[in-house]
């Protein structure tokens, strides 16, 4: 099976992609956020990057149900993407 290119982009881009898949999944995820991606200078696990904090708001949220229902598309992510890294 061939494999395709990573494709590098900006931070904030991936950052998007990251709260898009929270969002899709409004019902355990609901009041979850990703704050920021830790960047590596090379890859780790696949990836240069990965989700380092999340923060939870209001009273409606389960962080350990969200992680497991997003687990799948992020890694699909981190197969897909690496965050481009100013030298």
């Amino acid at each position: 099976m061939a494999t395709s290119k990573k494709q590098v982009i900006p931070y904030g881009e991936l950052l998007e992609k990251v709260q898009g898949v929270i969002a899709s999944y409004p019902k355990g995820c609901r009041n979850i956020h990703v704050d920021s991606l830790q960047v590596h200078a090379e890859s780790i696990d696949g990836a240069n990057w990965h989700v380092a904090t999340y923060r939870r708001s209001g009273d409606d949220n389960d962080l350990t149900e969200c992680r497991a229902r997003i687990a799948s598309d992020l890694r699909l992510l981190r197969l897909a993407y690496d965050v481009q890294v100013n030298d």
